[in-house]
């Protein structure tokens, strides 16, 4: 059963900007809106953990009388929000998307929190994701199987997956992703939507690690760049937090003539993506050429798989500790005990090899940077493979993949990832577009051109999804 609210209400920052201006709508409209919208499809799709309708509706509120009275906080007054659950906001619910810990409430909000309020977006729902935020896919011994919004027979990809869900369905206009590995990209590349992961430190967080970012997850490139206006703010209880570097990011215009755009289908020799994931990849770097852009082929830039042998069994040692971890875990026994299997196998390393794995680290990121910093751009896919079904954790389906995503953020560059085309069953295939460390505005500047001269057959059809 449709409702009108939920199909006449628009969609991007700009549309409700414009009207909420004019007074076709209201905040508290856009807010109904997106509980109607979730209440309609969140039932089967299951991106959302904890719904703050009240709060939000005061918040609101306070939005349309800024509107009403002609002094709107900027251009996120009013816009509806969610945020992953990992990311912290005062009186929600946090469970690190795991049965194995009882909820916890947080006392006070993490800095991405306090910036979009401060700006006057209304917090709407935190959204789901997999046990510790530790693979990638929507299965959660917590919230249940989150699926994909334009099949719900297929996997929503992970770890920010009710984050990616709740963009292509239109719940809200922003979304908060985090990433660790490609948390952000990889469910937006599943879902069709737009994630952004910024350089390390761009977007203050307060649950700091190496490589971990938070970032939004949106249906438009603007939207996110309207959001990373908000967001990128140096915040002391992040010491990684970056200085302020006054970017003006939504100025999206670019030349693509003449640009050095780099594209690379294999991070390391022997590891290849899909054939219908290659082939759309293809298409979009000929749109780019056809525009007059330099485009070269990368050859495996990294001179050994460091990422299967440094990055990630660094990470999955960091989960393993989290698990054993008493002021996180509750009862391990009631976590997904097929992910707890794969991680203990981490405790059979010793403590020389898991240095050995740490160090690996660092060449990782110099032949990273030094393979960035030779280009403007550098497309490739989002993930090697396609979506996989929705109740399997993707842990065998990634198993000897490309990984496309986790040396961006071992080297804490900018990346994102746009839609560029389907499989012949219709599953989105994501274009990454990366680039040189502190480069984020280039990043979404490319992914905004790509978005407007992509096609049709590469556009997300939303329509599809009402």
């Amino acid at each position: 059963m449709q409702n009108n609210a939920i199909t006449e209400c628009p969609k991007s920052i700009a549309e409700l900007n414009e009207a909420f201006g004019n007074g076709s709508l209201t905040p508290l409209d856009a807010l109904e809106s997106t509980l109607a919208r979730i209440t309609d499809k969140d039932d089967t799709h299951r991106a959302i953990y904890v719904i703050d309708a009240d709060e939000a509706r005061e918040s609101a509120r306070r939005s349309t009388e800024r509107w009403r009275n002609g002094t709107p906080l900027g251009p996120l007054d009013g816009i509806p929000v969610t945020i992953k659950e990992n990311t912290a906001k005062a009186g929600l619910p946090q469970s690190y998307g795991t049965a194995a810990r009882e909820p916890v409430i947080a006392r006070e909000n993490s800095p991405v929190v306090d910036r979009l309020q401060e700006a006057g977006a209304v917090v709407v729902a935190s959204t789901s994701m997999p046990d510790f935020s530790g693979v990638g896919s929507g299965v959660s011994s917590r919230h249940g199987t989150a699926r994909n919004a334009w099949n719900t027979a297929w996997n929503t990809g992970g770890s920010s997956s009710g984050a990616a869900v709740a963009a292509a369905l239109g719940y809200a206009p922003i979304n908060i992703g985090t990433d660790i590995g490609g948390s952000i990209r990889i469910p937006s590349a599943m879902n069709a939507a737009l994630g952004f992961k910024p350089s390390y430190g761009r977007v203050p967080i307060n649950d700091t690690y190496l490589g971990r970012c938070a970032g939004p997850i949106t249906r438009t490139v603007r939207d996110a760049a309207h959001t990373m206006a908000y967001l990128a703010v140096p915040d002391a209880r992040d010491h990684s937090s970056l200085p302020d570097e006054s970017i003006r990011w939504t100025d999206l215009d670019i030349d693509i003539r003449g640009l050095r755009i780099g594209v690379n289908f294999a991070p390391v020799e022997g590891k290849d993506a899909d054939p219908e994931i290659v082939a759309a990849i293809r298409r979009a770097v000929a749109v780019f050429e056809n525009a007059g852009a330099q485009v070269e082929i990368i050859e495996p830039y990294l001179s050994r798989d460091y990422l299967t042998t440094g990055f990630i069994p660094f990470f999955t040692a960091h989960l393993w500790a989290q698990m054993h971890d008493k002021t996180i875990v509750d009862d391990l026994s009631r976590a997904n005990q097929e992910m707890v299997a794969a991680v203990s196998r981490i405790g059979a390393l010793s403590s020389l090899e898991l240095i050995q794995a740490y160090d690996s680290i660092g060449p990782c990121v110099q032949e990273t940077v030094d393979m960035l910093g030779r280009y403007d751009a550098v497309l490739s896919p989002t993930s090697g493979i396609l979506a996989g079904p929705a109740e399997s954790l993707m842990m065998r389906e990634f198993a000897g993949a490309a990984n496309f995503t986790s040396a961006f953020n071992a080297a804490g560059t900018p990346a994102a990832s746009i839609n560029c085309g389907f499989s012949k069953d219709g599953r989105p295939i994501g274009l990454q577009i990366a680039a040189d460390r502190r480069q984020d505005l280039t990043v979404l500047q490319v992914a905004a051109w790509y978005e407007a001269h992509r096609g049709p057959e590469a556009s997300p059809d939303w329509s599809a999804l009402d």
